[in-house]
């Protein structure tokens, strides 16, 4: 009978959880997003480990909370400080944030970089601009003399000459950085001058970004990250790859897709195929006499399946033509 009730009890809650999905979707579309950072992070205490056959490490880990998860550690994640992954250690796990998941309770994450928590001191896993602000737009590195800086698996940096602090600060622009630092400013964004630095990937400028539409690379068609760190696409050169008819109405400054699908340049209002206005975290603009929308608008007015954006790239699929890789 406890077994009932409790049973009874779970599919009671789920379904109340479920029905309350709509609602709360509806309030997420009128909430201005943030900046993401490169990686998102879980910090929490090891339980168990398990050596996998296939070569990997899982791990289960909780919070202080209790909020349970588990880290996927592969051959390619790499271990700060060589940290030490056993019972009763408390460590951070950063995976990356555009990556698809499987939605599945404890979450399963597969984790870039692990870190342990170090005291008297912050550790930060994220991609760094040209000005060397996080992805997120919550943290600028000035770097100087006494900052340390070390390259994954000891890749060097061969100098003619002692570089300048200009110099440092170019070669470690555009990638993504794991930043040790104790102090930070008052402003917005906060600043700090890290002790270490560690150097994680090649030199990627945000501004290229490649494209794939149902499997197939869009050529020479440009993206950017704008300042709030919101993708912007194209919306004439992926629509059109979608199978939609584009057009521009000059006297509005309008563009209508299909046949219901409106916007209008420089006002955050999409009106989707069912004639319902959304608001979406940035208006469209027009660029170099071509019209941008951000990433969000090609999944929640135009519904398209797939909307990710990874390692410079952007996947959209509508589900036509379903592959398991990019290719």
């Amino acid at each position: 009978m406890k077994i009932f009730t409790k049973i009874t009890s779970m599919i009671m809650l789920t379904l109340m959880i479920f029905s309350t999905v709509p609602a709360m979707a509806s309030e997420i579309d009128n909430v201005e997003q943030s900046p993401q950072p490169f990686y998102f992070s879980f910090t929490g205490t090891v339980k168990e480990l398990e050596d996998k056959n296939d070569g990997l490490i899982r791990v289960y880990l909780e919070k202080e909370d209790g909020t349970p998860a588990y880290f996927i550690l592969s051959d390619d994640t790499y271990y700060v400080n060589n940290v030490e992954i056993v019972p009763g250690k408390e460590i951070t796990g950063y995976y990356e944030s555009g990556k698809p998941m499987i939605l599945i309770y404890p979450p399963q994450y597969s984790i870039d970089i692990v870190a342990p928590v170090i005291e008297n001191g912050f550790i930060k896993a994220d991609k760094f601009d040209s000005s060397l602000l996080s992805r997120d737009k919550t943290l600028k590195l000035n770097i100087s003399e006494d900052s340390e800086i070390f390259w994954e698996n000891g890749v060097v940096m061969n100098w003619f000459k002692a570089p300048t602090i200009s110099e440092l600060e170019l070669a470690l622009s555009n990638r993504q950085l794991i930043v040790f630092y104790n102090f930070t400013t008052k402003s917005i964004p906060a600043q700090t001058t890290p002790s270490k630095v560690i150097v994680l990937s090649e030199q990627i400028d945000d501004s290229m970004i490649n494209i794939y539409v149902n499997d197939i690379l869009l050529e020479n068609k440009t993206s950017y990250i704008d300042e709030n760190g919101i993708t912007m696409l194209p919306v004439r050169a992926i629509s059109e790859a979608l199978g939609y008819d584009v057009s521009w109405n000059n006297q509005e400054r309008s563009v209508n897709i299909g046949n219901n699908t409106v916007f209008k340049i420089g006002i955050n209002s999409y009106t989707n195929s069912q004639s319902q206005s959304k608001t979406l975290e940035t208006a469209p603009i027009i660029k170099n006499d071509r019209s941008f929308v951000p990433l969000s608008f090609f999944k929640e007015i135009l519904n398209v399946k797939v909307t990710d954006f990874f390692e410079n790239t952007v996947v959209i699929n509508d589900g036509s033509n379903m592959n398991e890789e990019i290719k």
